[in-house]
């Protein structure tokens, strides 16, 4: 999950780095080994270099970063248009896709594991983050965008009808991995993810 909030008033601390974050680092290094942490951590990277850059560019400017178990959280300050709150969300899987296109490019030329982890885990995390679900930023994208072409308030609307339908897609998802899969839980793991994601920030009118 990426997260970008436009504040108003400073904050402390320019990079946060939660024990939630922490733990999923060492998750992954445990379950999938060195290689494939530090091809998460390339992936992630590159993202959320793509949405500071189109933050600064747009004019904004970086308060601060935070690290946690669900993805990152970006902090600015600066006024965007909805046009520009949708390239800056945007921005990160643009980024992504151009780091799997490189990946795959260079691993045709000089083959290596790293390259293909790395364009594999940066290609999934590009798709998950175009789901249209309001914490990700395919969601936040649709909503900018929906606001400029029918308003904010049936932009809302619109974000919470997607929402639902996500989280049942991820639901089915999850479901169907598990008895035709040989007992993947990682959809249903990632579909409770996006319900917890949903309600802790008020989308479903729960916190």
């Amino acid at each position: 999950m990426n997260k970008l909030v436009n504040i108003t008033q400073e904050s402390d601390g320019l990079v946060t780095i939660t024990p939630g974050f922490l733990l999923l680092l060492t998750a992954t290094a445990v379950l999938g080994g060195l290689r494939m942490t530090a091809a998460t951590l390339l992936a992630a990277a590159v993202h959320e270099a793509g949405h500071l850059l189109a933050i600064r560019l747009l004019g904004g400017r970086i308060v601060s970063v935070g690290l946690y178990a669900g993805g990152a959280g970006i902090r600015f300050r600066g006024p965007l248009s909805y046009t520009g709150d949708a390239v800056a969300a945007l921005s990160g899987p643009l980024a992504g896709a151009m780091l799997t296109g490189a990946a795959l490019f260079f691993y045709g030329g000089a083959p290596g594991p790293f390259l293909s982890d790395l364009a594999a885990v940066s290609a999934l995390y590009t798709l998950v983050n175009l789901i249209p679900a309001s914490p990700l930023d395919g969601g936040r994208a649709v909503f900018a965008l929906a606001s400029v072409l029918f308003g904010p308030v049936r932009a809302e609307t619109l974000s919470r009808i997607l929402d639902i339908l996500c989280c049942l897609a991820a639901d089915a998802a999850g479901i169907w991995a598990i008895f035709c899969t040989g007992g993947n839980f990682s959809p249903l793991f990632f579909a409770l993810f996006l319900h917890y994601s949903c309600c802790k920030a008020g989308i479903f009118g729960v916190k």
